[in-house]
């Protein structure tokens, strides 16, 4: 009987130092991601977060012809993009990781900084797709008998040329939502076209 008793208080300390030793690992799983946490100034705890994404603007294209004194220019309407934006903390400092993306597009990621309430990122690159309207003419000719006419015909078709472009600028931080201030410069993959634009406005609102 006294062996029974005695076993079932080595089970009954057992069991005590297992929930006792269960509770200081819990607390200090706790304590480490509290720490954590802390490591991240108010800066990086305010920018840090999940968005949602718009971007627009317009692109010069340009093409140097051989001979030519002056570039052959183009102003084309860049497609409106949107997409989410991820703004991940690395407990260095300020410095952030974000991952841009893009709806129906490739996903990219840079890492960045908050300093003076802004959010500077490091530029990167991508592929941006630009629409452009291709002229075709094609000449109609027109026997009356007595007069023959020629009429040319305009059709005109929509296309997209694959560009490489770097990607440059920073996010003024306004509450919950970031407005990007981006600059794009790069090549046609398939011309001699070059690519250039400034003053593009992205808003990302964190959800």
């Amino acid at each position: 009987m006294a062996r029974k008793l005695k076993l079932k208080q080595m089970i009954k300390n057992n069991y005590n130092h297992y929930n006792h030793m269960k509770t200081k690992i819990t607390l200090l799983l706790s304590l480490v991601l509290f720490l954590a946490a802390c490591t991240d100034s108010s800066a990086v705890r305010d920018v840090k977060g999940a968005y949602r994404y718009k971007t627009t603007g317009k692109v010069t294209l340009e093409e140097n012809f051989k001979g030519a004194t002056k570039a052959d220019t183009l102003v084309a309407n860049l497609d409106n993009e949107s997409g989410t934006l991820e703004v991940i903390s690395l407990h260095d400092g300020d410095s952030l990781l974000l991952t841009i993306d893009q709806l129906n597009g490739n996903v990219t990621v840079t890492r960045g900084a908050v300093s003076d309430s802004r959010l500077h990122f490091a530029p990167y690159n991508r592929t941006i797709e630009i629409p452009t309207t291709i002229k075709h003419y094609d000449t109609l000719s027109i026997d009356l008998g007595i007069i023959s006419k020629d009429t040319v015909i305009v059709r005109e078709q929509r296309e997209y040329e694959p560009y490489d472009i770097t990607v440059r600028g920073y996010a003024e931080v306004y509450d919950n939502n970031l407005v990007f201030n981006l600059s794009y410069s790069g090549k046609s993959q398939t011309t001699e076209r070059t690519l250039r634009g400034t003053g593009f406005r992205s808003l990302a609102k964190k959800n």
